[in-house]
């Protein structure tokens, strides 16, 4: 693996945990049966951003062309 590309990997496995533990937490409250829907549309936005942040690249949409 080349030495610039480590950092990156790092930082998507921290996000992939992240989302498994939002994941956990989501079937936890599920199974407890707490009837709080706002808490799962709250973790599905965090979820989603973090998803557009980091797998999608969605800043790089909105940054200036960088010239050669």
């Amino acid at each position: 693996m080349p030495e610039k590309s480590k950092p990156a990997y790092k930082l998507g496995l921290i996000i992939l945990i992240v989302l498994a533990v939002l994941t956990a937490i989501e079937f936890a409250i599920s199974a407890a049966h707490i009837p709080w829907a706002w808490i799962f549309f709250l973790l599905a936005l965090v979820k989603a951003w973090f998803v557009l942040q980091y797998y999608m690249h969605l800043p790089r949409l909105f940054k200036a062309e960088q010239g050669e």
